[in-house]
């Protein structure tokens, strides 16, 4: 596996996980954002991450 598909599964991956959370009505709103805001920073040090290895990421 090379450092694109490794980064474009790990942005799917987050991606995925920040739909769940929106969906999942049982947490509270603090705790959603909380979850959200973390999987963001997340995202964007991969989407940083493919940017410094000049590798072109489809953000999902």
């Amino acid at each position: 596996m090379n450092y694109r598909e490794d980064l474009e599964i790990k942005l799917q991956k987050v991606t995925l996980a920040m739909q769940e959370v929106v969906d999942d009505i049982h947490k509270t709103d603090p705790e959603k954002q909380r979850i959200i805001s973390k999987l963001i920073e997340f995202k964007e040090a991969i989407i940083s991450k493919g940017i410094e290895l000049n590798i072109e990421l489809e953000a999902a």
